[in-house]
């Protein structure tokens, strides 16, 4: 019996001892390859690939093109899963791994079309442009092909494999990106549903407009809503909104799991739960979560040259969002942040100026009620009469179980999102659907054309006729130069709404009537700005004075960023402004900034609310 009792032992250990060496192998296998030379096929010339102690990878080539085959070949090489987790979301295909509790965000996303629309926008972007996203799509489907390195245990827990990267992925999540930050949709869904068991000035107090305001909407949007029949059931049953809707999904997303592999999805939960939480809210509204940056003059600086400041909190993850990177290539020189699926350096600087965001958080995205035909239901009401919706089918893959069809369904407005997403279970769907109108969706949105303009721009002026392109979402831009040059400027579009429009954007408007349709875009040049000598940002009487000019800095941290004069409507849920006050003492505090006194702004954890 001791002999046996033995031999089990030795054999125990022997097990231990193999498993060990297996996941010490495995952990080997996985990690980069940072040292010695790799002839990956799709490269024209060398590159040269180097990570610094900051652990910033430093990319020189000797073509653009070349220069994004190396960013998504190291994009795969240390963020793999990130990419594939990513690429899973957009193409609505988280269920086929994670079950049905992720089924709403894929029904989301199949709806909102984001692949759809990505193709579309591809297909107008400029040839060049084409180009290098197909090089880092070449780059990262490069890497999975022939590098040799294990794939990420979040693989081989779920059992999946890296999927091909495409361009049109590339630009779908740039889409998401604006959905992340984009808008107040979330937030009219809110009200129209309070309204179900409030009159409307109860719902204004519930959900207010930018603090000191009274809503722009003038409509009795209670009685409306009533008077229509737009709710399914009495007025009795708690109000839902986006998020509370998906964070009460995807908490199931572990229910059945067991040890590592309920590590993994509990860490993915996390994330999913995030996403779902800032979902049509914006990062600042949703998660108390906000961006601040500021640009100090050189008259205020102890070097005499200007500083720049960014911090966008777009929340702690493992692995972030951002992956830094230095890009070098005969025409250009640029480093900061990227995100893994896009080839372009977003936040940072080249040569001769530097930029940073925050989120301007306009209102580019409106709600629609959608009068359906009694007489044939693949009709809506449109101004001009009666009009076909037009429909797609979608088939959603549910692990360990049949196959999930949806049909969806879009007006000239955007895609009908209360057809099967459960946040509109309250609407009589026999007689209303609600559409979404969001300018991130539309054929023109070429944001990513205007970024790699950015590494080139040779001073402020340059660099904000290059974001001249951006489309969306909108982004309040600081930047400084080299020859002392400072400036502020929102980029992006914005939609005009007419002077008759009484929902003004907060609240889900009746898509039968034209006078709330958008009347176009607000011009470029006439979108907020601040060059260090005039200014915009107030009403026409005031319009010239630059509080760069009079005070040395300007500091952004989603709040309303323009006075309350200023002659273009914008939208009113913005962020609150206490973020923003208290950096404006803390700049005021410091006759002369530096670096380290930039730092400590930033570090700062008094918070006025």
């Amino acid at each position: 019996m001791r002999k046996w009792t033995l031999r089990l032992l030795a054999g125990l250990a022997a097990l231990v001892l193999l498993t060990i060496c297996a996941l010490a192998g495995y952990r080997w296998l996985a990690l980069p390859k940072l040292d010695g030379s790799l002839s990956p096929p799709g490269l024209s010339k060398s590159v040269s690939i180097k990570r610094d102690a900051a652990d910033v990878t430093h990319i020189e080539a000797q073509s653009d093109r070349d220069a994004a085959f190396a960013v998504g070949y190291v994009h795969a090489q240390e963020r793999g899963w990130q990419l594939e987790f990513n690429r899973r979301i957009l193409h609505g295909r988280l269920s086929e791994f994670l079950g049905d509790a992720t089924l709403e965000t894929d029904k989301l996303m199949r709806t909102l079309g984001i692949l759809q629309a990505a193709q579309a926008q591809f297909a107008n972007l400029p040839p060049a442009v084409k180009d290098e996203l197909q090089a880092y799509a070449d780059g990262v489907n490069a890497f999975h092909a022939s590098a040799g390195q294990a794939l990420p245990p979040e693989f081989h827990v779920l059992g999946i494999k890296p999927g091909i990267w495409t361009p049109q992925d590339t630009m779908a999540w740039g889409i998401m990106m604006a959905l992340d930050l984009g808008g107040n949709w979330g937030t009219e869904l809110a009200r129209a549903n309070a309204a179900r068991v409030l009159p409307t000035e109860r719902v204004w107090q519930l959900f207010p407009v930018y603090e000191g305001e009274k809503p722009k909407a003038t409509a009795d949007i209670a009685k409306l809503y009533q008077e229509l029949g737009l709710y399914k059931t009495a007025a009795s049953q708690p109000a839902k909104t986006t998020k509370s809707v998906a964070t009460n999904v995807i908490k199931t997303v572990t229910a059945g799991s067991f040890g590592i592999k309920n590590r993994l999805l509990s860490s993915l939960e996390g994330g999913l739960a995030d996403l779902a939480d800032r979902i049509g809210h914006g990062d600042a509204q949703a998660t108390g979560l906000g961006s601040n940056n500021w640009v100090v003059a050189g008259s205020h600086t102890a070097s005499g040259k200007p500083i720049v400041a960014n911090d966008p909190h777009l929340g702690l993850s493992a692995p972030a969002i951002w992956y830094y990177a230095a890009v070098k290539t005969p025409n250009s020189q640029v480093i900061g942040a990227t995100l893994p699926g896009s080839p372009y350096v977003v936040l940072g600087r080249n040569a001769r100026v530097a930029w940073g965001f925050t989120n301007t958080g306009p209102d580019v995205q409106d709600l629609y009620i959608e009068r359906i035909d009694a007489n044939n239901p693949k009709r809506y009401q449109t101004p001009d009469g009666w009009a076909d919706f037009t429909e797609r089918k979608e088939s959603i893959g549910v692990k360990g179980k049949a196959a999930v069809e949806i049909a969806v369904r879009s007006t000239r407005h955007g895609p009908v999102l209360s057809d099967s997403l459960k946040a509109y279970d309250w609407v009589d769907t026999a007689k209303f659907a609600v559409s979404l109108r969001w300018s991130a969706l539309d054929a023109d949105n070429l944001t990513i054309a205007s970024q790699p303009l950015l590494a080139k721009a040779a001073n402020v002026t340059e660099l904000f006729a290059a974001f001249a392109g951006h489309h969306t979402p909108m982004q309040n831009v600081v930047a400084a130069d080299v020859d002392g040059g400072v400036g502020y400027k929102a980029v992006g579009k914005l939609p005009l709404r007419g002077a008759d429009n009484d929902f003004a954007g907060l609240a889900p408007a009746p898509g039968w009537d034209a006078k709330y349709d958008w009347q176009g875009w607000l011009p470029y040049a006439d979108t907020p700005f601040d060059d260090g000598k005039t200014s915009n940002r107030r009403a026409a009487s005031a319009k010239g004075a630059s509080e760069l000019a009079q005070r040395g800095w300007l500091a952004t941290a989603n709040q309303r960023i323009h006075d309350p004069a200023y002659p273009h409507f914008m939208g009113q849920d913005w962020g609150a402004d206490y973020r923003q006050r208290r950096i404006e003492a803390l700049l005021q505090a410091v006759p002369k900034h530096d670096p380290a006194s930039a730092a400590k702004i930033h570090g700062d954890i008094t918070s006025l609310a």
